[in-house]
């Protein structure tokens, strides 16, 4: 069958439409996934950048507050003193290492997502440890922050528990001594005259006083 000039020429049209309609597809996809990648990682880079407020920002230092979880009136026990410092941002979380100016070589890491921050620490040589899990709950430059704290100790088996307790966070000010200063400081007594030989210092743990 021969075909006609005019025939050709139409079905070399179609197929020219057909190859650019292709091509715009093509190109609008990738260009769709390109905008969205960006998207993505202006979000993630704002939500690193806009985590608010900072422990740092308005003043280094905190306080802690434990209160008995187990207690029916929830009993207060130690208050100890927190300062953080900024290292930098992994992924979406700020991460902060801290010590503490009232409990001697008391120390750990912080990471911060947004208002929710997760820390653990470790005194008496490494084989006591704390964790605590809390939010900042006020947007005033004296934040105030609520969660839980636990501690324990080592003993060769499933650990000792120190205490399960809730947790007030408030911000006090600035820090004036340096982490490598904290270790040298001295404990400081609880209301009691006594020197505690853990940070969250239940009057019931005498028997790690020894």
């Amino acid at each position: 069958m021969v075909r006609r000039p005019g025939a050709l020429i139409i079905k070399g049209m179609q197929m020219h439409k057909l190859l650019v309609s292709r091509a715009k597809r093509i190109w609008l996809t990738n260009f769709a996934l390109t905008i969205t990648s960006a998207l993505v990682m202006l979000i993630a880079s704002n939500a690193a950048a806009q985590a608010a407020p900072e422990l740092v920002k308005y003043g280094n230092r905190w306080l802690i507050t434990a209160y008995d979880d187990t207690s029916p009136v929830h009993q207060q026990h130690a208050t100890q003193g927190l300062c953080f410092k900024y290292i930098g941002t992994v992924g979406t979380h700020m991460r902060y290492i801290w010590w503490s100016d009232t409990f001697h070589d008391w120390n750990g890491t912080a990471s911060q997502e947004g208002d929710q921050i997760f820390m653990y620490g470790d005194y008496a040589d490494d084989t006591g440890h704390d964790g605590m899990q809390w939010s900042i709950v006020t947007s005033s430059p004296n934040n105030i922050g609520a969660g839980h704290w636990r501690e324990w100790r080592e003993d060769g088996n499933f650990g000792k528990t120190i205490g399960f307790g809730n947790a007030k966070f408030e911000r006090v000010g600035y820090c004036k001594i340096s982490i490598d200063e904290a270790k040298y400081i001295e404990t400081e007594k609880d209301i009691s005259g006594v020197v505690p030989v853990n940070p969250l210092a239940p009057q019931d743990n005498d028997e790690l006083r020894q």
